[in-house]
């Protein structure tokens, strides 16, 4: 039985939605627009090497709920999606001075061709922070990306902070549960592969710059050899 139905996710929305409202005087919205060289997700590119437009807003509550909506241009080869939007919803509950656990789920949505709309799907994750620096997760999804297979990551990232300047490494492997031969990731039915990331930021007076090197070990067919990004976004403080 696949543990994540649709209809769990909703709920997990309109939890997060209402613990947010009903602490509204202690909750607080933020906004972010900006652009991307490239927009990369999961080590692969969603833009064909093309800029990209993203703004996303974030509600969070001081009971540790929170929610909101991430979007971004995107141009894949093969289809004529022009863009994605996204809406996620969880609950970041501190377990001790160090330790805190983050669970949720996401809502992906890919906009521009209606051949696609199958590629809507729900995803749901789980992450164990250290120090809000060091990080253990896992996402799972039972219908990655319209195929009706179960998919899952595994992640391990660390960030360290100084001032205004981040550095963050990242290594993940996605898997799919199952596959067949329309659905793997290459050559003798592949079901897994490995991505690795290097980034290095630096926040300052609301604006975020960021430089991130991504890595996988798929061929060029997938669009995810090595890729270079560069980002600018400015964020905005609405509530």
């Amino acid at each position: 039985m696949p543990l994540f139905r649709a209809s769990a996710i909703r709920t997990l929305f309109a939890t997060a939605a209402l613990a947010i409202s009903a602490t509204s005087t202690h909750a607080e919205i933020n906004a972010d627009l900006g652009l991307s060289s490239e927009y990369v997700r999961d080590g692969i590119s969603q833009s064909g090497g093309n800029v990209a437009i993203q703004a996303g807003a974030t509600a969070t509550s001081n009971t540790g709920f929170y929610g909101g909506i991430w979007g971004s241009q995107v141009d894949r080869n093969g289809d004529k999606v022009q863009a994605e939007f996204d809406a996620f919803g969880g609950v970041y509950v501190p377990l001790s001075e160090r330790f805190a656990v983050d669970l949720g789920a996401t809502r992906y949505t890919f906009h521009g061709d209606m051949d696609r709309d199958g590629d809507n799907y729900n995803e749901a994750f789980a992450r164990i922070l250290f120090n809000d620096a060091l990080t253990l997760g896992t996402r799972y999804s039972d219908a990655y990306m319209g195929s009706n297979y179960a998919h899952r990551s595994l992640e391990l990232g660390y960030t360290m902070t100084r001032g205004t300047f981040s550095i963050e490494l990242f290594t993940a492997q996605h898997r799919y549960l199952e596959i067949d031969e329309n659905v793997n990731y290459g050559a003798e039915h592949q079901d897994d592969y490995w991505q690795f990331r290097v980034g290095v930021g630096r926040t300052y007076n609301k604006w975020d710059y960021r430089f991130v090197l991504d890595r996988t070990n798929l061929g060029s067919d997938y669009d995810a050899g090595t890729t270079i990004q560069f980002s600018v976004h400015r964020y905005f403080n609405i509530w």
